[in-house]
């Protein structure tokens, strides 16, 4: 499926969610969250992403500041608003340095892919935060389940090769675990490298879905950030069937 057709399919289901998602924000949320809210986060599809060799999705925590979030806005004008910057933030040749994005590189560089920015779909497990933070309180455990559900959508349509959740945050866990862990059915989480690579089996995501710690957490891990970080790309490589 071409660029063009994807987006068009995340743009329905982002018309068809948001509603539900804004009223659960307006019903849970203070006028000081409010006031300081950014999002909602809604991807955007490049052709380099559509003709990969390897797709890829990354999923991190929450936005880090982004559009600021407007309840009174039509659907299209916010889709349109935060899309544009998602355009713009993965067509900026700024070249970003820290552990997170060494990772990210050197993970789609093993995959042929220069321009990750482009070939790589970004999206987080919060589509929103609050001052550049994780959302707290009733608005967090509200909106947490149907941000869940919504990734598990976008995945069905962007049918990434391999998912990769870079984050093991005890608070995002909890909601990971009750969205997608299932104890009376087949769902499971399998440890491939302790505290620091996991391998999510569930049919409501691809079989390749990893989720690793967030790699900054690697200088702090024995054997430091290239060593641990060479192991998880290895092992990745590895176990992606």
């Amino acid at each position: 499926m071409c660029a063009d057709e994807l987006n068009q399919r995340l743009l329905n289901l982002y018309a068809q969610a948001m509603p539900l998602l804004r009223e659960t924000i307006q019903s849970h949320a203070d006028s000081e969250q409010l006031l300081h809210m950014h999002g909602p986060f809604m991807m955007y599809v490049h052709p380099a992403y559509a003709e990969a060799r390897i797709k890829l999705m990354v999923v991190g925590m929450e936005t880090y500041g982004w559009e600021p979030f407007r309840l009174d806005e039509d659907h299209n004008i916010t889709y349109q608003r935060t899309t544009q910057v998602y355009q713009a933030f993965t067509s900026d040749s700024t070249n970003y340095s820290s552990p997170f994005w060494w990772f990210i590189r050197d993970l789609c560089h093993n995959y042929g892919e220069i321009d990750y920015m482009k070939a790589v779909l970004w999206t987080n497990l919060s589509k929103i935060d609050i001052a550049r933070k994780r959302p707290s309180g009733a608005v967090y455990d509200n909106t947490m389940p149907g941000f869940l559900s919504l990734l598990a959508q976008e995945v069905a349509i962007v049918k990434p090769d391999i998912l990769l959740i870079a984050t093991t945050s005890p608070n995002y866990q909890w909601h990971l675990q009750k969205r997608f862990k299932s104890t009376e059915g087949s769902s499971e989480r399998e440890v491939l490298i302790p505290k620091l690579l996991f391998r999510w089996i569930t049919d409501e995501l691809p079989a390749n879905t990893f989720q690793l710690c967030h790699p900054n957490r690697l200088r702090f891990v024995a054997g430091g950030y290239k060593r641990n970080a060479e192991q998880i790309i290895r092992t990745i490589e590895q176990q992606a069937r």
